[in-house]
Parts: structure tokens; C-alpha cells; sequence
């Protein structure tokens, strides 16, 4: 090889891994740090930058004091998305130089809620599929099968909640246990927190004398902690309430809702801890309400199986005539996560 072409080799790799050094994205903390590498995405007030030497490291948004993009990224501002190249600025700030992005000052870095170099899928699908069986026979002959499912379809502004339970007993070939409960919840946020929600119910329940008991109503919820590891919801609203009963008389009135959604992901794994309620009040009568409760853990098993032990207690204040106000049930059920 002549030594012209040794030498233009060696000026093609040096370039190469001058581009490989220099062109990458880079952010600059707080305390002066450098970190250079790949912004892998900002979420949750968490930025996660891919670097060589220490692979995926999360910082807090809050102690980047500007940082770098050697390609155009998908930044979300507000309500708005644009796809920016961006350029490090004075403290606490960044530049933008898109032509979807038409301010030229530097903007500041509070402003930025969302990144990723790939854009979000505009409907964001997640689930859960629930079953549990026993049966025993000999001295004693009992059957138990109990299910739920729940599926959660979530836009940027949008929430869409569907799901149900279903279970059913019978002891020496005589039903203990016969119920169902079916939702369905659509939420629209109003801000980053704040959401109205439309809500409604259908539930049955043989041993409580419920043919059929419906809710429908409309409220507003605010969203304390919506991230991989903590969900907090509360809401307030108000229903109505129409219970068919089987034998006895059948009532309607309208009702105030309250409720809360609480998951926490526990000792850094992905066992959770889950608590849902739902208190319905009549407003004619304050002796007059009901509430559902759903306790529980998540084990999980190996990918997206997983093992739950729960508990389930609901009240009703106001039952039919010869029935009690509590029912009380342990599950242990095997489930799949998408």
C-alpha cells in the first residue's frame, strides 16, 4: 500500500472516531459535571443519558444546568411536541433550532416534560388478566373459581379504563357464591394533574339480593403520582345509583363518589402493593352508602406472569332484608401483564 493510501486510511479513521467522540449528546449538571453519551429519554423528571463507560444513568431534571443534542429529538413543551436539535445555553436553559419551533431565545428548561429520539406510540395500551381456581373433594367437596381483567388505554390528554371481576363457590354441589362487577371510566386531563372523568358500573349479586345494581356519574380526580413505581389518584364526583332487586323493593337515588388508586412498586423490584376503593353516599340519606375496597400484592414470576394475593372487603350500610352489610373474600390468583 502506497503511502498515500496509508495515510488517507489513517485520516478516514481518526475522522471516524473524531465524529464517534465529538458528535454526541452531552449534559452539563449542576455542580459542573460532564456527561456525554445518548439521551435515552426524559420522563417523570428523570433524564436517562447511554454512556460507554457506565451504561444508562438517570438523572434528576433538576440538577441538569443545560445540555447538548448532536441529532433532532422529540422534546414535549407543554402540550406541544417538536422535533428539535438542541444546543446548550445559559443556566437553567437550552436553544432549539427546529422550524417547528419558532422562538429564537433560549428556553428554559422547566418547560420540558418529555424527550425521546423515538416519539411516543399516541395511544398507550396496558392490561392485566387475572384467574384463580381451587377444588377439593373427599370430606369436603368445594369448588371456587374467581377472575378480573383490566385494560387501560392512556393519549397525552385521554384515559379510557375497562374491566371487570367474576366469582363463583359452591360447597358440596351448593352455589356459596355467585357475583360479577363490570367498569368502565374515561378521564380527560385538564393539566399535567388535573382530570374530569365520566364514570359507570354494572354489578349482580345473587347472595345480596342485587339483581342488578348501576352507577353513572361525572366528577374530577387529581393525580398525585403517575410514574413506573408510584400511582396516586383521588377523585370526587357525583352518581346515580339504581339497585334492582331480586325479592325486595328496588331504590334509586343519587350519590356522592369518592374514590381513590394508589400502586407502589416495593424494595426496588417488581412486586407492587395495591389499594382501590370506592364510596358511594346517597345525598337524600347519609346512613345510605356503600364501598368496594381491592388490597393486595403482586409476586412477580418470570416475565410478564405474576402471582397476586388479595383482599376484598365491601360494605353496604343499606342492605336487603335479611342479608349482612360485609362481605369479606381472600384470592390467590395467577396473571399475566402487558
Amino acid at each position: 500500500m502506497s503511502i498515500v493510501k496509508q495515510s488517507a486510511l489513517i485520516a478516514a479513521v481518526v475522522a471516524a472516531l473524531w465524529t464517534v467522540t465529538v458528535h454526541a449528546d452531552e449534559v452539563v449538571l449542576r455542580n459542573g459535571d460532564r456527561i456525554s453519551g445518548k439521551v435515552v429519554e426524559l420522563i417523570d423528571g428523570k433524564l436517562s443519558i447511554e454512556t460507554e463507560y457506565a451504561g444508562v444513568v438517570k438523572l434528576d431534571w433538576s440538577q441538569v444546568e443545560t445540555f447538548s443534542t448532536d441529532q433532532p429529538i422529540y422534546v414535549k413543551i407543554g402540550d406541544n411536541v417538536v422535533r428539535a436539535t438542541v444546543s446548550e445555553a445559559d443556566s437553567g436553559t437550552a436553544t432549539l433550532s427546529s422550524e417547528d419551533w419558532l422562538e429564537t431565545e433560549p428556553i428554559e428548561l422547566s418547560r420540558l416534560s418529555a424527550m425521546n429520539y423515538e416519539p411516543k406510540p399516541t395511544v398507550r395500551v396496558s392490561g392485566r388478566i387475572n384467574i384463580g381456581a381451587s377444588s377439593t373433594s373427599g370430606n369436603t367437596n368445594v369448588d371456587k373459581t374467581n377472575g378480573d381483567i383490566e385494560v387501560v388505554a392512556r393519549t397525552d390528554k385521554n384515559r379510557f379504563a375497562l374491566g371487570g371481576e367474576v366469582n363463583r363457590a359452591k360447597n358440596e354441589g351448593v352455589e356459596t357464591e355467585s357475583n360479577w362487577l363490570a367498569y368502565l371510566k374515561y378521564d380527560h386531563f385538564i393539566s399535567n394533574r388535573w382530570y374530569a372523568f365520566a364514570n359507570m358500573s354494572g354489578e349482580n349479586d345473587e347472595f345480596k339480593d342485587i339483581l342488578l345494581r348501576t352507577t353513572i356519574g361525572l366528577g374530577t380526580g387529581y393525580q398525585w403520582f403517575d410514574t413506573e413505581k408510584t400511582k396516586l389518584s383521588l377523585e370526587l364526583g357525583v352518581n346515580y345509583v339504581n339497585v334492582d332487586r331480586i325479592v325486595s323493593t328496588d331504590t334509586d337515588y343519587p350519590a356522592a363518589r369518592w374514590a381513590l388508586d394508589f400502586l407502589q412498586k416495593l424494595f426496588n423490584s417488581k412486586t407492587e402493593f395495591f389499594h382501590r376503593h370506592a364510596l358511594f353516599s346517597s345525598l337524600d340519606d347519609s346512613e345510605n352508602f356503600f364501598i368496594r375496597t381491592r388490597t393486595g400484592l403482586r409476586l412477580p414470576i418470570i416475565e410478564n406472569l405474576n402471582s397476586t394475593i388479595q383482599y376484598n372487603y365491601d360494605w353496604d350500610d343499606n342492605p336487603a332484608p335479611g342479608r349482612l352489610k360485609e362481605d369479606k373474600a381472600w384470592l390467590f390468583t395467577l396473571g399475566y401483564r402487558w
